[in-house]
């Protein structure tokens, strides 16, 4: 949600107005003067705000496949499976599971 800055001046012109009819009471006076920092803050962060977006947006890269494959835990390349059942040295087992009788 934007504030406009119209919207923030008229607040700060209130909380000034405040602070001038309360110029006895320097507590109250102190308040009123912290509003209006804070209001002004607020404006100059809007502007540096979306001065500084369109800096950040230009710099945002895609991540690659093997950037995502290596952030998912798969670092390990992909790959082709053959036709031909791989043999591991013991071609009298009935296959690859311990399980197979």
């Amino acid at each position: 949600m934007t504030i406009s800055n119209q919207t923030i001046l008229k607040k700060m012109s209130s909380e000034i107005q405040e602070a001038m009819l309360n110029h006895g009471d320097d507590h109250r006076v102190r308040e009123h003067v912290r509003a209006v920092k804070l209001l002004a803050d607020l404006v100059l962060d809007q502007d540096s705000a979306s001065q500084a977006v369109p800096k950040q947006k230009s710099s945002v890269q895609e991540p690659t496949v093997e950037e995502i494959r290596q952030m998912m835990g798969n670092d390990q390349p992909v790959q082709k499976q053959t036709s031909a059942p791989q043999s591991d040295g013991h071609d009298e087992a009935n296959g690859k599971s311990i399980f197979d009788f």
